[in-house]
């Protein structure tokens, strides 16, 4: 959708104190949770237990459980994903009346990412590249065993999760500079060709392990799961023995959120959990390095966004345009996007992702050297990065919350009026086309202590995190807390850079 609509307002908030107390008082807020939590949270602290209520023991909620119910569901998501590509391919080019971009752009990546975060991994149920693949995998198996639903080839493991770096970045690029990404007829064959080269990937490697290591979609949705009070659990251990997935169980043998295993698994045998928010990242399981630079990018790819709706973006965009040193890469990339705006956004979103994994990377080479007991150990400062990374995962979600909150409650009443219309034929199927969309639905004041208050939050359980992980691999509090005061520096600086950047389109500073 376009970005004045995405991202503005048409009115501004007048801070009752000056920004810049704000900024300090939320800087302080993170600081004091760390003196907090050290004070506190004391010794090794374990992650395999925590308190948990299998939901699917009432039978009520088991009712919704069934197969034929989750079938539903799944048919539900293939069904909206051929509305799009169709809506794309012959419907209104203009995208207030196509459903596509609004289904793709609010409905589903940025709802879909509230929902996995704050409620749980929906999208393990309903992916529709993993449904529309299962039932292709079922007639093959019918037809014989001469039609192969997969190749089976062993998955080359020094490529870990780069194919998903590299799509993920992709769709970055998509939505944060290609000039076409609200064009219905270009999001649909956009859709096309990831569904083409996610079903190739299943058919070559196995459609799970694609799953894990090459659909970024299914990464990005898990890793913010993690953070989610519900989980799935398979209580059988023998269906791991047969997982495909390095990682499925934990080190006690419990297999969570495996979708390989619960796939397999009879209804009996599994569980939906409601457990304490965040513990899903607290892993027992080392984090490869693909995965670290995933989770950056998602991470500094919000933040991006963020600064694409500042005045200094402007003064940046500027200089980068003239500047002579940058000019040859102007032109190489304006020969791909078409335009030089695009052309400079491209370099600029290259750099900033670029700049944000060494930033992260210098810290981490401070808690390195603030920590003999690694080098002892023989660990690499990559080592380090990749051990905390998890705990910025919250940070991730209060950004993300935090900076499209305006962007789902006004854009997504889009959905209503095209809903009886989705192709912009005119038609009317459910009485709601004339729907008139309520901008007053949410004010500048109210985004902005929404967005202080999940800013701040995010921060503060990013510190609870990180501090668990210290005290997990250190035996004594002194260590553990020596080694995380590079990392309270980092989330404080970035708290107030996120606030600032948050502020500028929202709140009168002068």
């Amino acid at each position: 959708m376009p970005a004045a609509i995405a991202h503005g307002f048409a009115q501004r908030y007048d801070l009752p104190v000056p920004l810049g107390l704000y900024l300090a008082g939320s800087a302080a807020a993170v600081a004091v949770s760390f003196v907090v939590v050290a004070f506190f949270l004391r010794g090794q602290r374990t992650v395999e237990r925590y308190p948990r209520i299998n939901v699917l023991a009432v039978p009520f909620v088991r009712g919704f459980a069934r197969p034929m119910m989750l079938l539903l569901v799944r048919l539900l998501a293939v069904g909206l994903l051929v509305l799009v590509i169709v809506a794309g391919l012959i419907g209104n080019p203009d995208p207030f009346e196509n459903i596509a971009p609004v289904m793709v752009w609010v409905i589903w990546w940025v709802g879909l990412a509230y929902v996995s975060g704050l409620v749980g991994h929906l999208w393990a149920l309903i992916n529709p590249w993993k449904t529309v693949y299962g039932m292709a995998e079922r007639i093959a198996r019918r037809i014989g065993p001469a039609a192969r639903g997969s190749l089976n080839l062993p998955y080359p493991k020094r490529l870990g999760s780069w194919p998903a770096v590299i799509l993920f970045a992709g769709f970055v690029w998509a939505e944060l500079v290609w000039p076409s990404s609200d064009t219905p007829f270009n999001l649909a064959r956009a859709t096309i060709v990831y569904s083409l080269i996610t079903w190739s990937g299943m058919f070559v490697f196995r459609k799970h392990t694609w799953l894990r290591h090459g659909e970024a979609f299914s990464i990005v949705f898990s890793l913010l799961a993690r953070f989610a009070p519900t989980e799935f659990r398979v209580t059988d251990r023998e269906f791991c023995a047969s997982c495909g997935s390095p990682d499925c169980r934990s080190t006690i043998g419990e297999c969570i959120n495996c979708e390989e295993c619960f796939e397999r698994a009879s209804t009996a045998k599994r569980e939906f959990n409601l457990r304490p928010y965040a513990v899903g990242l607290l892993t027992d399981r080392p984090v490869s390095v693909s995965l670290t630079v995933f989770t950056l990018v998602m991470l500094s790819s919000v933040t991006f966004d963020g600064l694409l709706a500042t005045p200094l973006w402007g003064e940046i965009a500027r200089l980068m345009l003239y500047s002579e040193a940058l000019r040859p890469f102007v032109l190489v990339f304006q020969e791909i996007t078409g335009d030089a705006i695009s052309a400079v956004s491209t370099i600029a979103l290259l750099l900033f992702l670029v700049l944000f994994q060494l930033a992260y990377l210098s810290f981490s080479a401070l808690v390195y050297g603030l920590t003999p007991t690694y080098a002892r150990a023989g660990v690499t400062v990559g080592a380090v990065a990749c051990l905390f990374v998890f705990s910025l995962v919250p940070i991730a979600l209060a950004y993300h919350l935090a900076h499209y909150l305006s962007f789902l409650l006004i854009v997504g009443q889009y959905v209503i009026p095209l809903a009886s219309d989705p192709f912009g034929f005119g038609w009317n199927l459910f009485g709601t086309r004339l729907y008139l969309i309520d901008i007053g639905i949410v004010n500048a004041r109210f985004v902005w202590f929404a967005s202080v208050v999940s800013i701040v939050a995010g921060h503060i359980i990013a510190v609870f995190l990180a501090h668990v992980m210290a005290l997990r691999t250190f035996r004594d509090n002194r260590a553990a807390l020596l080694s995380q005061i590079p990392m309270l520096l980092a989330m404080i600086a970035y708290t107030v850079l996120s606030l600032w950047i948050l502020a500028q389109p929202i709140v009168e500073t002068g």
